[in-house]
């Protein structure tokens, strides 16, 4: 109940500021969701990676998420801000209490004229799926989602150099989530992110290279390309994390998405790879394939529901499954999800 309260009251401090402020824009969203995994774990075991809400619990429903944020500007002076509530909001925090609303984003950005500069709490430019669940064509997300870091506080400069937009910046960790204290300030990450296009293709490239807790240093770098094959949409994004520590840890791996329209659903498809050395999946050194299909309609403006079925296969039994005395190979989920962005 005090999640609750709590919640309400940012949420309606925040809509409150806004209506003071003439902000631009008041933004909301929200994701509930079903699920079921077939592999039928022990109670509270689950297989979390590819739940909606990223918990233990393997058959229910559940709140995703729920997002308030304003945002606006005042001449040459922007400024964004945003609560989450749910079961995937405290992987954009720094709290661990549990009991009230997480800090998405807060953050001022000035337009020094043709370098801008943003300074407090944003949104990550590595990876290629969000937090937020109206981003994703998927209600679960990818293996290499789970490597990438959230949101960051620190500072950028954005700017346009000939044809490409470019961002450098410098933050406190690999995350604002980092488990070893979000505002340790000997333990700086850079970041960078370029974004252009060849042809009718975009590409965008990103990183960050930090250190966690004086013992280990990390370094995430994506290339995404999205563009057109045959008249059907393709994007395929690659990642690489390393993390260096006593004993050296990898994971590389690449996501292709596609989609079409089948009647009045929209069809999206995602065929997802790692060779992971134990950075998601627990210590084990392993390649997972996963293959994953979301059908979609639109009920209202603003409103839609999916319906998803994945499958995954490892090359070891890293998947809990209480029907095969404990662990398996492989695993089959079953989630539906409404969401409503207006």
């Amino acid at each position: 109940m005090r999640r609750v309260v709590a919640f309400f009251a940012v949420g309606m401090f925040l809509v409150s500021f806004a209506a003071v402020a003439s902000a631009d824009e008041v933004s909301v969203g929200a994701s509930v969701s079903y699920g079921m995994d077939l592999n039928d774990p022990a109670a509270g075991s689950g297989n979390s990676s590819v739940y909606s809400g990223m918990n233990a619990n393997d058959e229910s429903f559940g709140v995703d998420l729920v997002q308030v944020g304003v945002s606006g500007s005042r001449g040459d002076v922007s400024y964004a801000a945003a609560i989450n509530f749910g079961d995937l909001a405290s992987a954009a925090d720094d709290t661990d209490s549990g009991d009230s609303a997480q800090l998405a984003i807060a953050n001022l950005a000035y337009d020094a004229g043709g370098v801008t500069v943003t300074a407090g709490r944003f949104g990550t430019p590595i990876g290629y799926e969000v937090l937020e669940p109206w981003g994703n064509a998927h209600i679960s997300r990818s293996y290499g989602w789970q490597a990438q870091p959230i949101n960051h506080d620190g500072v950028t400069l954005s700017t346009a150099v000939g044809g490409a937009d470019v961002t450098l910046g410098a933050v406190n960790n690999f995350s604002v989530a980092d488990a070893s204290g979000n505002d340790a300030d000997d333990e700086m990450g850079f970041i960078g992110a370029l974004g252009t296009s060849l042809g009718d293709w975009s590409v965008n490239l990103s990183g960050i290279v930090t250190e966690e807790s004086d013992t280990t240093d990390i370094t995430m770098a994506n290339l995404i390309l999205s563009g057109e094959l045959a008249g059907m949409p393709l994007s395929v994004a690659v990642n690489y994390r390393e993390n260096d520590a006593t004993a050296k840890t990898e994971m590389n791996g690449v996501a292709i998405y596609t989609g079409t329209s089948v009647g009045s659903a929209d069809l999206d498809l995602r065929l997802d790879f790692i060779d992971d050395e134990g950075i998601t999946t627990g210590g084990t050194d392993t390649e997972v394939w996963a293959v994953t299909a979301t059908a979609s309609w639109a009920l209202a403006d603003g409103v839609d529901f999916r319906l998803e079925y994945r499958h995954d296969d490892a090359d070891d039994a890293i998947f809990n499954d209480d029907s095969t005395g404990g662990t398996d190979d492989a695993l089959d989920t079953v989630q539906a999800q409404l969401v409503w962005n207006p």
